[in-house]
């Protein structure tokens, strides 16, 4: 494995080692004596005097990131520290970041994708764990966007989620960034159209500076769109209106949003029924996909999307049919139950037996020391000790 020496800017030596990611900018190496951290070096080709001025203008303005003071967890896997060729500090190299594990961390379509859902954790992923990302992803795009930064390019393959909820900003380096000392912006210079507002389509982000705010509330209300309502953009739709209107951009660029009673386009047959929404989340989505589509300033914050989230996922209500089944609490019924397609299937594995406690105790806990059983969170059948899953760590009495 070829190794390669740089320097931190206090003139630390480090090691670095070579792995297999790379993409079109730069190589991520392994940082030796640091399991928790990895580097990103750029190809020579890729190095500029704006670049070096703009990941120093990170480091010098890091949000807060929300995870990192209560669990020790980055959720923006920020740069953290310049590293150069040189001790000299005068041939920029890159930057060391927190490492992200990518065995346990997958793309977020790998979880609003019903079909990658269910194939990687059978229906134990539920509603509720979408909407806790969902809120997750809120909560981080907050902390960025508290200090003047913008993620820019915000779309599904710059966020990686894990099993347990917990989400991970990659590819910052591209986010749009305000120097916190000179007021200097760093701008994005790319976009994806399945995620882009009206007003951006057809623009070139190369040649040209387009402030991202706006931008980014409209991203971030099609993510949370698609982690809630099975993968469905918010601008899909059937119907007269849509005839010669093939592409998802072109749909956006019409604003024909399908949920709000439009004659002329309908939601497509595989997007759940509205009605699991709350009101107050379609209350956003309207502002967001609707009035806001022609004026970005009424699209939702971050902020009002965490604080909405939060308030409904406390209120979620567990269907007595199947406990995978959660949903809002304005419905007295669970509408999974009444869906052709069952999004989150309760799993049943034949020969598996049910665990409850003897008659006369409380719980199955005070019988057996050891069990096997299906953890909810894995999504697989362990067999532990006493007290957790040593999978996930998710607790023994939380599954019986």
């Amino acid at each position: 494995m070829n190794e390669l020496t740089v320097y931190s800017m206090d003139g630390r030596e480090l090691t670095l080692s070579e792995t297999r990611k790379s993409g079109g900018e730069g190589k991520i190496y392994s940082l030796k004596g640091n399991q928790f951290l990895c580097a990103k070096i750029y190809y020579d080709k890729s190095i500029t005097s704006e670049l070096a001025e703009k990941i120093i203008a990170m480091i010098k303005n890091a949000p807060e990131d929300p995870t990192w003071s209560v669990i020790g967890y980055r959720s923006i896997a920020w740069p953290i520290d310049v590293v150069f060729f040189d001790r000299e500090m005068k041939r920029f190299a890159g930057y060391t970041m927190p490492f992200i594990d990518t065995k346990v961390f997958k793309e977020s379509h790998t979880y609003y994708d019903p079909a990658d859902r269910i194939r990687e954790f059978g229906g134990t992923f539920t509603w509720k764990y979408l909407m806790t990302a969902a809120y997750n992803i809120a909560n981080a795009v907050t902390a960025v966007h508290q200090k003047g930064h913008c993620i820019g390019d915000l779309r599904e393959c710059n966020i990686l989620v894990s099993p347990n909820t917990l989400i991970t900003f990659v590819d910052c380096d591209s986010f749009q960034i305000r120097d916190s000392s000179t007021g200097k912006v760093f701008y994005t210079r790319v976009g994806t159209g399945e995620f882009l507002p009206p007003e951006l389509h057809s623009v070139n982000f190369k040649d040209s500076d387009h402030e991202r705010i706006y931008s980014d509330r409209f991203a971030l209300g099609i993510l949370i769109f698609k982690f809630l309502m099975m993968g469905a953009h918010p601008y899909q739709a059937k119907g007269p209106a849509m005839d010669n209107t093939p592409s998802t951009e072109g749909k956006i660029i019409k604003g024909l949003f399908p949920y709000c009673d439009n004659k002329n386009a309908q939601p497509p047959d595989y997007a759940p029924p509205y009605e699991i929404m709350p009101l107050s989340l379609r209350n956003l989505f309207s502002r967001c996909f609707v009035e806001g589509h022609k004026s970005p300033s009424m699209r939702p914050t971050a902020k009002e999307w965490l604080d909405t989230l939060r308030e409904t996922i406390d209120t979620l209500k567990e269907c007595g049919a199947n406990r995978n089944h959660m949903y809002a609490d304005h419905l007295s019924y669970c509408p999974w139950c009444r869906m052709n397609t069952d999004y989150f299937p309760q799993t049943f594995f034949m020969g598996h037996q049910v665990l409850l406690p003897f008659p006369g105790s409380q719980t199955a806990l005070q019988t057996f020391q050891c069990a096997a059983i299906w953890c909810s969170t894995c999504g697989v059948s362990v067999e532990f000790d006493f007290n957790n899953c040593p999978n996930c760590g998710m607790s023994l009495a939380d599954m019986v």
